[in-house]
């Protein structure tokens, strides 16, 4: 299991504190911050995937709100009190087990050595199934080959390491089948033991009985019968490489200091961070500013309406789909509906309940970063699209004058047409998933990825040396090579060509990629699975390079690698 950090720790201490205040007072105000610190910590748990966690607290939730809006339900009874101190407990103790340890944090650096121990860091999977299963084995190499640690034990039998793995498939001895009741005994029995871990059962039967049944024993997912092992490792990366999420950005817009102190204290207890203005003049200069997620508006306000400022803020396109969820007393119906139809899209009455504002404020935060990802991003790889991909390049660029660092990697499978025309369009597209995640795994959180079109993927490192970028993409050229990609016949292999550019040699975004393409079509007539570099020739103007014919005048290219 990933280690437990300190920040989960302080949280869960403040958990436990609320609920000892609460239990010393008994005062319904103290009953509500520990709710409301509970709630706080249940979805930072989900946000880090440690699904036996969240389950716990979400019971533990649950037993909390139906005693959280009555004041004359407390002090609650003493043995519904220490019902929740035993749940609270059982948690408590789970988290503390698995607490990082307190070494100091390294920070994060373009090393290459320290590249390549990031990405080679064991993270254990364990398979359950039958011996000599072919999925366990065909699993197992496609795992191991993207840094995991595959493991395999019986059905019936514990994993033996000490830390719980990242994540447990579970294969069934009957594809398609409902899972018999001792495989859902031995699931519940793993999940107890491993309350963190993420749980697969494989080739699960479209019916509910047999997904409900596998759910309450602990599954997190339920695989349908018939999806494919690339499916499956597809589900399992994405796990690994989640990222957390950025902090949630709210611009309150309210001329009531009291309202604002409200609001405010309730969006940071669920780690949502805040800033005010009490004049909506200063809306557009503000929103420019602090770039919110979503903002909250007062609907009535001494120089203009609520409806008012949100039709102004309409007009302007980059805040056109920008949440607006409107806060205000007003009972009316009719207004309410009129104020949504007007360009908000919520409204809650005020005083509003905390939790169902924070709850409000994160759904509507999370769509439009969907509805935002899906412009910005590719629907097959999630990588970046074209045009995102070359605007983030220019202010790349930007960032980097005069004397930064900057290489940009134009990248093209080898001879894809005949994978598709061979193996189908099905297999194609595994092939440029996994090169997508060969290059997510490989590459910094700070380096950008993108699809360009087509077979051809696009790479830029800031701050990074030429020699170390042409070092580390030429390895990941060559463990592409060696990555069997599983189809219905066996697997196949494919290779891909890349053209490198850098700054100083190129100073304008076009001009930067522009010569990494001309060294990417020279490394293909070089006879394709090989690495080269765009350099001028010494003497020349790197701003007189001009394109012809596909070729650069000018430039000699560097061959770093070739296979022959």
């Amino acid at each position: 299991m990933r280690h437990i950090p300190h920040s989960l720790i302080a949280l869960a201490a403040t958990l436990e504190s609320r609920w000892e205040d609460y239990r010393a007072k008994g005062e319904v105000d103290l009953f509500v911050e520990f709710t409301l610190s509970l709630n706080g910590l249940t979805e930072q748990l989900n946000r880090r995937h440690l699904p036996g966690l969240v389950r716990a607290c979400q019971e533990l939730e649950n037993t909390a709100l139906t005693l959280f809006g009555d004041s004359s339900m407390h002090p609650i009874p003493h043995d519904q009190a220490n019902a929740i101190s035993r749940q609270l407990i059982i948690i408590l103790t789970e988290l503390r087990r698995h607490e990082t340890p307190a070494i100091p944090t390294r920070r994060q650096t373009d090393d290459l050595v320290e590249r390549e121990n990031a990405c080679q860091q064991l993270r254990q999977i364990v398979i359950v199934s039958r011996p000599n299963h072919p999925a366990t084995k065909t699993l197992s190499e496609q795992l191991s080959f993207f840094g995991f640690t595959p493991s395999h034990v019986r059905w019936g039998q514990t994993p033996g390491s000490d830390q719980p793995p990242l994540a447990i498939l579970f294969i069934p001895e009957q594809e398609g089948r409902a899972y018999p009741p001792s495989a859902i005994a031995s699931i519940m029995a793993l999940r107890t033991e491993f309350p963190s871990s993420y749980f697969y059962c494989l080739s699960v039967p479209s019916n509910l009985q047999s997904i409900v049944l596998l759910q309450r024993a602990g599954a997190d997912a339920c695989v349908p019968v018939g999806d494919t092992v690339s499916d499956v490792l597809s589900r399992i990366l994405d796990l690994a490489q989640t990222r957390e999420q950025e902090t949630h950005r709210v611009l309150i817009v309210e001329d009531s200091a009291t309202a604002i102190a409200h609001v405010r204290r309730s969006l940071s207890q669920h780690g949502i961070d805040s800033r005010a203005i009490n004049d909506p003049r200063l809306l557009l200069e503000a929103a420019a500013e602090y770039k919110p997620d979503a903002i909250l508006m007062d609907m009535y306000m001494p120089f203009c309406s609520g409806v008012e400022v949100t039709s102004a803020l309409r007009q302007v396109p980059e805040y056109h789909s920008l949440p607006v969820i409107y806060l205000s007393s007003e009972s009316d119906i009719a207004q309410q509906v009129e104020a949504l139809r007007l360009g908000g899209d919520q409204f809650l009455t005020k005083p509003t309940n905390p939790i169902i504002l924070a709850a409000v404020v994160k759904t509507k935060i999370q769509r439009y970063r969907e509805m935002l990802h899906s412009t910005r991003h590719d629907s097959l790889t999630g990588l970046l699209n074209h045009a995102t991909a070359k605007d983030q390049i220019e202010r790349m660029m930007h960032d980097a004058m005069p004397d930064g660092r900057l290489v940009v990697a134009m990248i093209d499978i080898d001879r894809f047409k005949s994978i598709n025309d061979r193996f189908g369009h099905p297999v194609g597209d595994q092939v440029i998933r996994s090169l997508s995640w060969l290059l997510r795994g490989r590459l910094r959180n700070t380096d950008l990825i993108g699809r360009y079109g087509g077979e051809e993927f696009i790479v830029a490192l800031p701050d990074t040396e030429l020699e170390r970028a042409t070092v580390l993409l030429d390895q990941i050229r060559q463990d592409f090579s060696e990555l069997p990609h599983a189809h219905a016949q066996g697997s196949v292999r494919a290779t891909f060509s890349c053209g490198i550019a850098s700054l100083p040699y190129f100073i304008t975004s076009s001009s930067i990629i522009q010569a990494a393409d001309a060294a990417l079509l020279q490394a293909k007539r070089s006879g394709r699975n090989c690495l080269l570099r765009a350099e001028p020739e010494s003497g020349l103007s790197v701003t007189s390079v001009e394109m012809e014919q596909s070729t650069y005048r000018g430039l000699q290219f560097s061959p770093f690698a070739v296979v022959s």
